[in-house]
């Protein structure tokens, strides 16, 4: 297990600085796992952002160990609850020292103490403008491995993963608004492509192409950066979008 030396500020200043140069969701959660595994510290650590979390995979997830963290989410989705869920769910701390003697997670406890190394576990919520946006949850072999002072250091950790996740959600959002508005100046250029050629009205141009999306079970975008790109379509639905005047 890694050194109980207590981290100094010097470690958690730098910490924040790798989160800010880490680039993307994988690196930043890769990061945060890892540097819990030092600081806190602990053998294991997963950390899971999703805008809920239970029987069904977070959107961005990563452990320290791939394999252990896929068996621990397959015993946590199994039983309905776990500390991680009920951190998340109260956007608060759950604190297991001995599952062993842990009565609350009954179906959680018996499935990581038959199927882990897993003795002691901890959880946090990661909380973003009053809101619980995901969960690090860290894991010891043996009971008793979080006391008074890496509960400190898991916190602060967390505060760290808290700040480093917000800018990543932020910059995860103003990408999606681009590609949005990107795909909606294509699809406009379609339907002008459509209303001219067809001499129809938009509203009919967007149904000719909304009729060619489903028959080619092909994004509506895709088809309009077809046409923009090459006025037309290939295959059948070349037919679709040259036929007659009208719906």
């Amino acid at each position: 297990m890694t050194d109980l030396t207590s981290p100094s500020a010097y470690e958690f200043a730098s910490l924040a600085r790798s989160l800010i140069e880490a680039q993307g969701f994988a690196p930043t959660l890769r990061q945060i796992v890892d540097s819990a595994v030092d600081l806190v510290p602990c053998q294991w650590a997963a950390v899971a952002v999703s805008p809920h979390l239970g029987n069904h995979p977070a959107r961005h997830s990563t452990s320290s160990d791939e394999d252990l963290g896929a068996i621990v989410a397959r015993i946590a989705g199994q039983a309905g609850d776990s500390p991680g869920i009920s951190a998340f769910s109260s956007g608060g701390t759950v604190h297991c020292p001995d599952l062993a003697l842990e009565e609350q997670y009954a179906a959680y406890r018996d499935g990581m103490l038959s199927e882990t190394p897993v003795r002691s576990v901890l959880s946090i919520a990661i909380r973003v403008h009053d809101t619980t946006v995901g969960v690090l949850t860290m894991y010891a072999a043996q009971p008793g491995a979080f006391d008074g002072a890496a509960l400190e250091r898991a916190h602060l950790l967390t505060e760290h993963a808290a700040l480093a996740i917000a800018t990543e959600i932020s910059g995860d959002r103003a990408d999606n608004l681009e590609v949005a508005l990107r795909n909606s100046r294509t699809i406009g250029a379609a339907i002008g492509i459509l209303t001219e050629r067809l001499r129809i009205p938009p509203g009919q141009a967007l149904e000719r192409l909304r009729a060619a999306s489903q028959q080619g079970n092909r994004k509506i975008s895709d088809l309009a950066t077809e046409l923009v790109e090459t006025g037309t379509l290939a295959g059948p639905l070349a037919d679709l979008l040259a036929g007659p005047a009208g719906p």
